[in-house]
């Protein structure tokens, strides 16, 4: 007889909600182009970019495509985890990983976007999506120093997981569909970068 983890087990010592988490709504995300290839071929025998905008613009697809790329593994590990035994933990935890690259990657695409126009994005606590991914971002950068703080109400084993409808933090949530607008217009963009 093999024992399987108990619900009460999965929530305190792996994360918060994992024995609620069924199904993978994550849904994987086509890159239909290179664009950072394209970008660098287009810089080097079409056009003319002035520094720093040629950087700004090569470093905002590199973390799109960056982004794309760690959802669709987070996904594929997600897949593997809720298809096996879910002793296999570390299936989980590679999933989570590799969502918080692609959201604080998918951030820094946003931050590069804004250094480019020059246009504020979003606000500080506006509680729009944008800024919802700057605190998920955050929160994940920070968490050595908020657990050696003590700055943790309630105790998570990690700072960021994963539910069936998005991402969530102790306070914070952003859901797939949120993820996924947001994935759309930096593919928007990326695309109208290297025409």
């Amino acid at each position: 007889m093999e024992l399987q983890p108990s619900n009460y087990f999965l929530d305190k010592f792996v994360s918060f909600d994992l024995s609620s988490l069924s199904s993978n709504n994550t849904g994987k995300r086509e890159i239909s182009s290179k664009w950072v290839n394209a970008f660098i071929l287009n810089s080097a025998f079409r056009y003319k970019f002035e520094e720093p905008k040629r950087l700004l613009i090569m470093n905002l697809l590199r973390r799109v495509e960056s982004s794309f790329h760690q959802y669709n593994l987070g996904s594929s590990q997600l897949d593997e985890y809720l298809l096996g035994d879910k002793r296999g933990i570390s299936r989980y935890f590679s999933a989570v990983v590799c969502f918080e690259i692609a959201l604080s990657h998918l951030y820094q695409a946003y931050m590069f976007g804004q250094r480019l126009t020059g246009i504020k994005l979003f606000n500080s606590n506006d509680n729009s999506s944008l800024d919802r991914l700057n605190k998920l971002y955050n929160i994940s950068k920070h968490y050595d120093g908020t657990v050696s703080k003590g700055e943790i109400d309630e105790v998570n084993t990690i700072p960021i997981w994963i539910t069936n409808e998005g991402f969530k933090s102790i306070d914070k949530f952003l859901s797939y569909n949120e993820v996924h607008e947001m994935m759309n217009e930096m593919e928007y963009i990326s695309n109208e970068l290297i025409k």
